[in-house]
């Protein structure tokens, strides 16, 4: 099953810090709700441990994430592929984040992805894991938005 998704939402930063913090793997796990831990692999490679719960399933799954266009200060690429251990449920897809100016004190952020997600979890349909993702996504968004706020910049410092 596909699920596919997009946000957009406006930063109160410039496009370069934006970029810096998409950038910073350490720093955006740590916004991102589900991310118990993430490894480097390598410079553009990353495995993150994830644990959510979506209906009645409770999910805990190795994430590999795979950088595969960089461009700076505008957009960044990944793949992204990743089971539970048990092989129940698997994810693949991409994840595109496009920066652009919007303001003379913003940035527009903007976030596609699809994932194909198959196994137990599929059972569930669409409707429920779009819901779940979007809730996460403003989780995510709110997070990162305090990252740019006056009292976010001065406890990331």
């Amino acid at each position: 099953m596909l699920v596919n998704l997009t946000h957009t939402l406006t930063l109160a930063t410039t496009q370069q810090d934006a970029w810096n913090l998409l950038r910073d793997t350490k720093r955006l796990a740590a916004l991102i709700p589900s991310v118990e831990s993430v490894t480097p692999v390598d410079v553009e490679k990353h495995v993150a441990r994830i644990v959510e719960r979506v209906g009645p399933f409770r999910l805990s799954l190795k994430l590999e994430v795979k950088i595969v266009q960089a461009v700076e200060p505008s957009l960044l690429q990944a793949e992204l592929s990743g089971a539970d251990s048990h092989g129940q449920n698997r994810l693949s897809g991409t994840i595109c984040a496009e920066l652009k100016k919007a303001s003379s004190a913003g940035t527009l952020l903007s976030m596609d992805s699809r994932v194909e997600v198959t196994g137990t979890l599929a059972t569930l349909g669409a409707a429920p894991i779009r819901r779940r993702a979007n809730e996460l996504f403003a989780q995510f968004a709110e997070r990162l938005q305090g990252q740019f706020s006056p009292a976010g910049k001065e406890s990331s410092s």
